[in-house]
This record gives structure tokens, C-alpha cells and sequence, in this order.
């Protein structure tokens, strides 16, 4: 505090310019320190939505790693089940021949497609 006395003592003694020139620049150190203090406040707060976007981009992402994970799941069951499918129409046409073979030599008079 006795340093400003001694300061503010100094430039009225320096006459009045430089008293003027004194008070702009506390003026403008106040501006720039409110300034400043705005600068940062709005910094902070946009870390802050940044932080809340990279959460929810996060959130999305694990999301969309659910769906495909179940969403492949599903494919598979449904692989299996067509794989199961197909097993059982083979097994089915192997059998229509085998009774076609069996009844080929056979003249069944009494059904029309023989």
C-alpha cells in the first residue's frame, strides 16, 4: 500500500498529464482484468461443453457397440437357423429320391401321376 501512496505522491507531483495517463491505465488495467476474467470464464464453460460432448459421444459410441454387437448376434442365430434349414431340405430331397427309387419299377394304377 505505501508503494501506491508513493506512486500516486510521484505522479501528482509530475503534473497533471501525468495523473491523466495514470488513471487511463488503471482504467484499462481494470478493463483488461474484467476482460480477462470474462475470457476465462467462457473458456472454462466451453471445456465444460466440450467435456459433456466427448461424454456423450462416449455414450453414442457404446451405444452403437451394443446394437452391432446384438445386431451380429442375431445374424448368427440366423445363420444357424438357415444352416439348420438347409440341413433338413437335403435330408428331405435324399429321402423323396430314395422313395422315388424305391417305387420307380412299382405301377400304381389307382394314382394318377404313376
Amino acid at each position: 500500500m505505501m508503494a501506491e501512496h508513493e506512486l500516486i505522491k510521484s505522479f501528482i507531483n509530475a503534473g497533471t498529464g501525468a495523473l491523466m495517463a495514470f488513471i487511463i491505465l488503471v482504467g484499462l488495467y481494470r478493463i483488461a482484468n474484467r476482460l480477462g476474467l470474462e475470457f476465462v470464464k467462457a473458456q472454462k464453460e466451453q471445456a465444460q461443453a466440450l467435456l459433456r460432448q466427448a461424454q456423450s459421444m462416449e455414450g453414442l459410441r457404446d451405444s452403437i457397440q451394443g446394437f452391432v454387437a446384438r445386431d451380429n448376434s442375431e445374424h448368427r442365430e440366423m445363420l444357424v437357423l438357415l444352416k439348420y434349414i438347409a440341413q433338413k431340405q437335403e435330408e428331405m430331397e435324399r429321402l423323396k429320391r430314395e422313395h422315388d427309387e424305391f417305387h420307380k419299377g412299382e405301377k400304381d394304377e389307382t394314382h394318377p401321376r404313376r
